[in-house]
């Protein structure tokens, strides 16, 4: 399809490169007096115009005769032969063109302009020609490069799914090792407490399933998930874990990466609340501000236990999650700071402002 279709605008700019390329063979035609190089205008104006639209199906021509793919034997056999008939055809139409002219008062002698000029006329269609081809071929050179960018960006994008779909799947694994582990120490003292967690897992895998992998879910879809993990944790703990979440008004509907909340709760536990003989009160936060979500995440530490609190590989894939989706404006910012450890999360909304 002629990119024009594409896009309408381009041919007015179009029109207007060959309404100033008519004023050469107006040159050919026209004397020094005004009134007869306006004559000369008339004539060429309108004809130059025409053939500029009239040769426009010559695109699909330069499609199918790519100048890095075609001899040059056959370039030069198909385009001088359309240049010949570009010639013929714009001293067609300067032919009707005169004739018309000459129909205005005073300008009866129109037509006769063109004798002793035809020859010239005719080479310059042929000029004409050329340079429509050349226009074309660089048309297909311009389209080909924005292809092979729209290719580039689907495979970037296949690739980065492909990073995410691999990246989620060492979540589900590592989790469902510690859930195990939790289920493991509750059957012999606690049978119904296993069986409310085995509940509380199946949920949470039901619900982790329907995630894409890749496309960004609701924060609200991310936070049930988080909470149904919360739930297997809370059979094993009890009143040990205490959650308190402040989730500011709208961030509910904000996308976002699946499974971003729960490697961050899940290590608030295990590697915080779990270890403290007391437990202790995790924090879940969420707001927006300078056209970014932020989440954080925050537990009791040991203070007995340097270093405790982390827990390495969730935080790492989650990291290479992050910049996996989101090219540039994701931070994971984790840091102990006295007896609390604290996860600091931020993604840029999509509109690249503020919710409302």
């Amino acid at each position: 399809m002629h990119p024009f279709l594409h896009h309408p605008r381009w041919l007015l700019p179009y029109l207007g490169a060959w309404l100033l390329l008519s004023m050469f063979p107006a040159a050919i035609l026209g004397p020094m007096d005004v009134g007869h190089r306006l004559q000369a205008v008339a004539i060429t104006v309108l004809p130059t115009l025409g053939f500029a639209v009239a040769t426009l199906p010559s695109w699909y021509l330069c499609r199918v005769l790519p100048l890095d793919r075609s001899g040059a034997l056959r370039l030069a056999t198909v385009h001088g032969i359309g240049a010949l008939c570009g010639g013929l055809l714009w001293l067609g139409l300067a032919e009707v063109a005169a004739r018309g002219a000459g129909l205005v008062p005073g300008w009866a002698d129109a037509a006769s302009r063109l004798a002793g000029h035809r020859p010239e006329l005719v080479a310059t269609g042929a000029v004409f020609w050329c340079l429509v081809a050349a226009f074309h071929y660089l048309l297909a050179a311009i389209e080909a490069v924005h292809e092979a960018e729209a290719r580039a960006a689907v495979l970037a994008v296949r690739a980065r799914e492909a990073a995410l779909a691999g990246l989620k799947a060492q979540v589900h694994p590592h989790f469902l090792f510690n859930s195990l582990n939790t289920i493991s120490a509750l059957v012999t003292r606690d049978p119904a407490g296993a069986r409310q967690a085995c509940i509380q897992l199946a949920d949470f895998l039901r619900q982790s399933l329907r995630t894409p992998d890749a496309r960004p879910i609701p924060l609200a879809d991310e936070l049930a998930l988080a909470r149904s993990y919360l739930g297997v944790e809370a059979v094993r703990l009890g009143s040990r874990l205490v959650v308190r979440e402040v989730i500011e008004p709208g961030c509910e509907s904000v996308p976002i990466l699946p499974l971003v909340l729960q490697p961050l709760v899940e290590n608030a536990v295990r590697h915080g609340v779990a270890r403290i003989p007391e437990g202790g009160t995790l924090g879940l936060e969420a707001w927006r501000a300078d056209g970014f979500l932020w989440l954080r995440v925050t537990n009791p530490v040991d203070p007995g236990s340097p270093g405790a609190g982390g827990g390495g590989m969730g935080l790492r894939t989650l990291r290479d999650r992050l910049g996996a989706m989101y090219t540039q404006g994701a931070i994971l910012d984790a840091r102990r700071d006295g007896d609390t450890f604290r996860v600091v999360v931020r993604v840029p909304l999509e509109d690249g402002g503020e919710a409302t």
